[in-house]
């Protein structure tokens, strides 16, 4: 009998242990969905589409479930909308919503100073989800702001996100070092600045002198886009610089394990 119970009792004792290391491994978090988010206030109700309307409007995306990953991403999304509309240094908007209503507060105060001030504000900011896949996410964000001034201002800028823990990715998680002598090298070339001569020479006006990658790399399927909004690295005149870069071209550059090529 003793004999017969022995292995029962061992088979029970690993089905056990099975189920206990099952409860206590980490479960695996759900891969980011997006839903998109509207936020817009006018001032007196007024019509955007007519024209003469002080009004701002906030379209972006919201990561949907509740894991590390998605806070970091939403308070990243976050602070980029309230550090793009909302100038005060201290005391300003800390929420969206909060800071709808302080962009149309302070035109009532700036046109109560100024009763000859008759241009309406206008802020607009749309958001997507340029790119996702399990380890990688990049958002897009097209702004149009107007508080007065010769002209607005206008802005394309990219966040870029590890999908895994929502952390945001700077140029070095991206490209190698040697991604910023490939482009410049291309820069020049479409630029038809001499390879010999400051990188300034023709009208730039890179930082020190020295070129460097946008502030703005946006990702999709199948490229790699880099962004210099106007006022980056030449007069406003000048406009928007943008370079495009399919993936497989510049695949030993890319540092991002997604994309890197399979051995």
């Amino acid at each position: 009998m003793k004999r017969i119970l022995l292995p029962f009792v061992m088979a029970l004792l690993l089905i056990a242990c099975a189920d206990e290391k099952k409860e206590t491994e980490p479960k695996p978090e759900k891969e980011l969905s997006f839903s998109i988010k509207s936020i817009e206030k006018r001032l007196n109700d007024c019509e955007p589409e007519k024209g003469e309307c002080t009004f701002i409007s906030m379209i972006f995306p919201v990561a949907e479930n509740d894991s590390i990953a998605a806070k970091n991403i939403n308070r990243e999304i976050e602070n980029f909308l309230i550090n793009t509309i909302d100038y005060q240094d201290e005391g300003g908007a800390e929420k969206p919503e909060e800071l709808a209503e302080t962009f149309i507060q302070n035109y009532k105060e700036t046109a109560q100073e100024f009763p000859e001030y008759e241009l309406p504000w206008e802020a607009t900011i749309n958001g997507k989800v340029a790119y996702s896949n399990p380890k990688i996410i990049s958002l897009k964000f097209n702004t149009d702001i107007f508080t007065g001034g010769a002209h607005g201002y206008r802005s394309t800028r990219y966040l870029n996100f590890n999908a895994e823990n929502g952390k945001l990715l700077h140029t070095e998680d991206i490209f190698s070092s040697e991604f910023i002598d490939y482009v410049e090298k291309d820069f020049r070339k479409k630029q038809n600045i001499p390879s010999n001569e400051n990188i300034n020479s023709t009208g730039m006006f890179f930082e020190n002198d020295e070129f460097h990658l946008p502030q703005n790399i946006g990702l999709t399927e199948e490229k790699v886009i880099l962004h210099y909004n106007a006022y980056e690295i030449a007069p406003y005149a000048a406009g928007n610089f943008i370079m495009t870069y399919s993936k497989s071209e510049i695949k030993q550059f890319l540092n991002l394990k997604a994309n890197k090529p399979k051995a």
